[in-house]
């Protein structure tokens, strides 16, 4: 064989042992990564997209329809809020054990009393219908119209909740009213 024919040989054996060779470490190093998130006790409007604090729906309060000489008592509740359709429920951290609710007195306190009883009122033009608002489903703790926070007892699981927001009208007057669509608005504050 000649040189020329065995140095080939050789490169080609020395070319494949080197290419055949993984990379050598040059040393490695092992240890630990911490991961972590906060979370805080909070409160949202169930079923809503994000969490926000300021110009939430907490949805409507619709009594329905009625003859314009109806009288005696109608309830609602809220309905359609930030969540989407049907009732309006919020859920809170299971930590939270109780929430304080305010609501406002409406754009018309203390209007129609002539017609039945309730601190705030629906309006129409410049007829008024009064309604109440209350904190329980037995209709016995009266939110004040001053805003004053009324205490609310959760379940403290996490799971929804309706809405802490409960209405009434008691209509006295069988006296015929305009008829049209009577309206208010209500300022709702949930603090935690």
């Amino acid at each position: 064989m000649s040189i020329r024919k065995h140095l080939g040989a050789v490169a080609c054996a020395v070319a494949l042992v080197l290419h055949s060779r993984a990379p050598m470490a040059a040393g490695n190093m092992g240890g630990t990564l911490q991961a972590s998130m906060v979370l805080t006790a909070s409160c949202a409007v169930s079923g809503a997209a994000g969490a926000g604090t300021s110009g939430v729906s907490f949805g409507t309060l619709d009594f329905g329809s009625q003859p314009s000489t109806f009288s005696g008592v109608l309830v609602a509740n809220p309905t359609g809020g930030a969540g989407g359709a049907g009732a309006t429920e919020i859920a809170c951290s299971p930590d939270v054990a109780a929430v304080a609710v305010a609501v406002s007195g409406g754009n018309n306190p203390g209007q129609g009393g002539a017609i039945g009883t309730g601190t705030r009122a629906l309006k129409h033009g410049t007829s008024y219908l009064p309604y109440e608002v209350y904190s329980d489903a037995a209709l016995a703790t009266a939110f004040p119209t001053a805003a004053t926070p009324v205490g609310v007892v959760l379940p403290g699981t996490g799971a929804p909740i309706a809405l802490p927001v409960f209405g009434r009208i008691n209509k006295t007057n069988a006296s015929a009213m305009p008829a049209g669509t009577y309206a208010d608005v209500l300022q709702v504050t949930i603090s935690w």
